[in-house]
Parts: C-alpha cells; sequence; structure tokens
C-alpha cells in the first residue's frame, strides 16, 4: 500500500511540473510563436480604456526591449517616444480572426507617456502592421479608449470639454485591409479639429531610387514612394482627406514602370487599379480602375503631389 501511494505520489508530482512548464513566462520567448502565445487570450469586444492604462501594468506581462524588438520593429513605437527612449513593454491581450490574422494588444511605458499599439500577425506567426490606439501624456483631454469589436473593426475615441455644457469628441473606425497590407480608415467622426499623426507603413524603407521619396501636398495628402526589389518596381503609400475630412483614402501597394516615368498598380484579385505618372518635381495620380475598396465614394485616387526635396546633409 505504501508503495501504491509512493508511486501514486510521483505520478501527480509529474503531472504538476508538467503543468508548470506549460505556463510560458517572458524570458522563454524565443521564437515568433511564443511571442504571440506569450500574450494572454482576450475575448471581444476588448476595450482598453486611459483610466485602465493609468494603473500599474503587471509585471508579469513585462518583455524586455531586445525581446520585443525582434517582432515588432522599433520604428512602430519610436515615432511616439523617439530615438533615446527606453520604455517598457507590456503584453495586455491577444485575439484571432478565425483562421486569418492574430491582434494583439501592448503597452508602451515611458514615464507619463503610455501608448497601446494593436499589432497584426500572420497565421504563420509573421509580424504585418501596428497602429497606435490610444495614446496618454502627449495631450490634453477627458477621456480616450480603443476598441476592438467582434466584427473586427478598431476604434479610436476621444474626447475634450469645450465648455461645461459642451463635449468635443474624434472618433475613427479601421480595419486591417489584408489585401493592401495596412489599416483603413472607413468612418470618422470629427466634431473636435484635432490633427492627428497619419501611421505611414513604408516610411523607414529605403529611398535611394530616381522618384523615391515624398510627394507632399500637406501631412493629411502625401504620396510615399520607396524602393521596390528592382529598378522597374516601386513600393507606394498613399493618404488623402477631402472635403474636411468627408472624403477619405489609403493604399499600400507595390507598382512596376511600364515607361521611364509611369508606373501601374494592378491588383490581381480587385478592379482597383493606378496610374503614377512622374517628373522631377511632382507625381500625378490617375484611377484607371474602381480603388472603392480604399476610399470614400464620392473622391477617387487623382491629382498632382509636388516632391519634397530632400535634405541635405551637412558639410563636416
Amino acid at each position: 500500500m505504501k508503495k501504491y501511494l509512493l508511486s501514486l505520489g510521483l505520478i501527480l508530482l509529474l503531472f504538476a511540473c508538467k503543468d508548470e512548464k506549460t505556463t510560458l513566462q517572458a524570458g522563454d520567448i524565443e521564437t515568433a510563436a511564443d511571442f504571440v502565445a506569450f500574450y494572454p487570450e482576450a475575448s471581444l469586444p476588448f476595450i482598453v480604456a486611459d483610466t485602465m492604462l493609468a494603473k500599474k501594468q503587471n509585471d508579469s506581462m513585462a518583455i524586455a526591449l531586445n525581446t520585443f524588438s525582434k517582432f515588432i520593429p522599433d520604428s512602430i513605437w519610436r515615432k511616439d517616444f523617439g530615438k533615446t527612449a527606453t520604455p517598457k513593454f507590456y503584453a495586455l491581450g491577444r485575439t484571432k480572426e478565425k483562421e486569418k490574422e492574430s491582434y494583439l494588444f501592448t503597452a508602451v511605458v515611458a514615464g507619463s507617456k503610455k501608448v497601446v499599439y494593436l499589432a497584426t500577425f500572420n497565421k504563420e506567426n509573421k509580424f504585418l502592421q501596428a497602429m497606435p490606439i490610444l495614446k496618454t501624456g502627449f495631450d490634453r483631454y477627458t477621456s480616450a479608449y480603443g476598441l476592438l469589436d467582434s466584427k473586427f473593426q478598431i476604434t479610436t475615441y476621444r474626447e475634450t470639454r469645450a465648455s461645461a455644457d459642451e463635449i468635443r469628441y474624434k472618433r475613427n473606425v479601421y480595419f486591417y485591409d489584408r489585401n493592401g497590407d495596412n489599416f483603413t480608415l472607413i468612418v470618422t467622426e470629427p466634431n473636435e479639429d484635432i490633427i492627428e499623426d497619419v501611421v505611414n507603413p513604408i516610411d523607414t524603407l529605403p529611398a535611394s531610387n530616381k522618384f523615391s521619396g515624398d510627394y507632399i501636398v500637406n501631412e493629411k495628402n502625401f504620396v510615399s514612394i520607396r524602393d521596390g526589389r528592382n529598378a522597374s518596381e516601386m513600393v507606394f503609400f498613399i493618404h488623402f482627406e477631402k472635403s474636411g475630412g468627408k472624403c477619405n483614402g489609403e493604399l499600400k501597394g507595390t507598382g512596376r514602370f511600364i515607361s521611364p516615368t509611369v508606373a501601374q498598380f494592378v491588383k490581381s484579385d480587385n478592379p482597383c487599379s493606378l496610374e503614377f505618372t512622374f517628373t522631377s518635381s511632382k507625381v500625378t495620380l490617375k484611377e484607371k480602375g474602381g480603388c472603392g475598396t480604399y476610399r470614400d465614394i464620392q473622391c477617387f485616387f487623382s491629382g498632382s503631389y509636388p516632391k519634397k526635396k530632400a535634405s541635405k546633409a551637412k558639410k563636416q
């Protein structure tokens, strides 16, 4: 009997040890699959409010900077925190669209500045895109939140009190467009005049080719061109906001030069196609096929954008 009890105890201890090892610790993260699995599962809708961000983060969910940087580029958070900051990173939650992308929420904290980023990873746990959905410590407002709902639509919201009787707010709704590989704005309700940064997903890519660079009307209307895999290819990102923000469009893709000064973008699974005509000082867009998936119905990817002059390096 004693022998039986001893054996039973050893078996139970073995199972207990096995269960402990199934709990992934931050220090155990080695692969992208480990990184995604470290985030606690969350049900939808998942909301992160400024009041939650004000609380002390759970240290057991902390991720070291060198580990975080292996799977999500530093360029994502350095736009908000600068090149010299060394913030702390905390896993907040994870959810997945069936058979599609995983969505990871991360809190990044540096002193009074705090940002929650929503990142997407594909089925192979490869990083796709990320965007900030909540910021505190940057601007004054009375309340704010970020939300991912059951339709996988992303909402950013913040409000300010203009007076005792007037509340102003800014509400944007996005979705992750897997065809364009970007977050596309689909709804905006700007009764508050707020200038928000546009996330340029190709900003850090090389721009050494002849027509690579930024073509800008203003900070809300621009075309970014970056180097492709070869001289006949280019990567582009277009963002525009017309008619006082009532007509918006955004598209990221790869175009091919069909002549020395004309490039073309065509989607195999979508009627959308664009033509880019370059000169030394501007690019002119023309929508050749219907790109309604990426813009509001009453506006088009068209018009001319002057090229921003590259800053000259100072002589030593």
